[in-house]
């Protein structure tokens, strides 16, 4: 049998009014030896990470914020 530990939640948005949906937990799986190793990332991966979705979703409110009517 698997053994699994939570290692953190993620919430999508609503696309239509952007409020955070229901949370999610997250999970890995235990191996005999302990949970596998987690990715190294440093804060600079993190940070890219949001400031490309940052410009993704300012785009899009622009666009469409310009053309709704």
């Amino acid at each position: 049998m698997s053994k699994f530990i939570q290692v953190g939640v993620t919430a999508m948005r609503d696309p239509l009014t952007g409020e955070p949906m229901e949370a999610v937990p997250l999970y890995v799986e235990v191996t005999d030896n302990g949970a596998p190793p987690l990715p190294e990332i440093s804060v600079k991966d993190v940070a890219k990470n949001f400031m490309r979705k940052l410009k993704t979703q300012a785009k899009e409110t622009k666009s469409a914020s310009c053309c709704s009517s």
